[in-house]
């Protein structure tokens, strides 16, 4: 799938989102929060799946989503960037606690696969609904972009965003990532 289906799919979700959200539509936010839970997961296959179509069923990331917003539907502001930013706004002034603040940041970044990555995201929302002294908004749709192509690509963007390392400033390549190292012929016994 291209990025600008992707794209597309997020903005369609999360406008769907919005909608239900405005509308009070609890029936249909509950059921997308019963996502969340591995055992009743499938309670939000009725409504992915009809708005959304059988690419929706089944699939975390739709899950995901959709469950995090009907759990913390607080639309971001214009200047929220990717997840990174989310969780350091969620740590504010607990940044400076160097080991334990990064922890649930540095499992997140260790996740190695969509599933994984989805799991550990939908606790560090319910961080974000819960930061005092209010709720840290989330930028859904970049979340769901990001869940979709979770690589090191992603997880560079969120590093950065997070520690608030200035985009110009840095130099990270990932150069070599995905391409075979040549390997030496093993030495011919004598």
């Amino acid at each position: 799938m291209k990025s600008e289906e992707v794209r597309e799919r997020a903005d369609g979700l999360v406008r769907r989102m919005e909608q239900w959200h405005e509308r009070q539509d609890r029936g249909v936010l509950a059921r997308l929060r019963r996502g969340l839970s591995e055992t009743t997961r499938q309670e939000a296959w009725t409504v992915l799946g009809p708005y959304f179509g059988p690419m929706a069923v089944d699939n975390p990331v739709y899950e995901t989503v959709a469950g995090c917003f009907a759990l913390h539907p607080i639309v971001p502001a214009p200047h929220i960037g990717n997840f990174g930013e989310t969780l350091s706004k969620v740590m504010g002034d607990k940044m400076r606690e160097e080991k334990e603040a990064h922890t649930r940041f540095r499992r997140l970044l260790a996740c190695s696969n969509t599933d994984e990555i989805c799991q550990h995201v939908r606790h560090a929302i319910r961080l974000a609904k819960s930061a005092k002294p209010q709720a840290v908004s989330v930028n859904y749709r970049q979340l769901f972009v990001d869940l979709w192509w979770w690589n090191d690509y992603t997880k560079i963007a969120w590093a950065k965003a997070y520690w608030n390392v200035p985009a110009d400033t840095t130099d990270f390549t990932l150069a070599g990532v995905g391409t075979p190292v040549e390997e030496e012929p093993a030495p011919m016994p004598e």
